[in-house]
């Protein structure tokens, strides 16, 4: 009995790490990389949560209709330490341009790579692929 407790100790360990690491799926799993869509519209709500930021960009598609796309974007850590706040990615409710890869079962599901504001400022959340 002695010799079980720690291998059954072990055991649970591994398939709760396990568990852990299948929950959080990587960038390249979710979203094609090798591809890169370009979206222009206004930022209308900002999930400022972790593991990742997240924001609602309204794309207008002509004749009345928007397009609503979530966009996944970097830690909240991340974002701080680069001096992002929640507040700049609202973007003023100005329009925003936004170059980002866009989900590999759900083309309104995008992960951002640049964002342009309207004054220009541009913030680059993720590295070259």
């Amino acid at each position: 009995m002695k010799r079980l407790a720690p291998a059954l100790a072990a055991f649970t360990l591994l398939t709760l790490g396990a568990s852990a690491a299948l929950a959080h799926h990587g960038l390249t799993q979710e979203f094609d990389v090798k591809k890169l869509v370009t979206l222009k519209g206004v930022v209308s709500k900002v999930d400022w949560v972790n593991p990742h930021i997240y924001f609602v960009l309204d794309v207008d598609q002509g004749g009345g209709k928007t397009q609503k796309y979530l966009v996944e974007t970097v830690p909240v850590a991340f974002a701080r330490k680069a001096g992002v706040t929640k507040e700049i990615m609202m973007g003023g409710g100005k329009p925003i341009e936004l170059a980002a890869f866009p989900g590999r079962t759900d083309q309104s599901r995008v992960f951002a790579k640049i964002i342009t504001f309207s004054d220009g400022r541009t913030l680059q959340l993720s590295g070259d692929r």
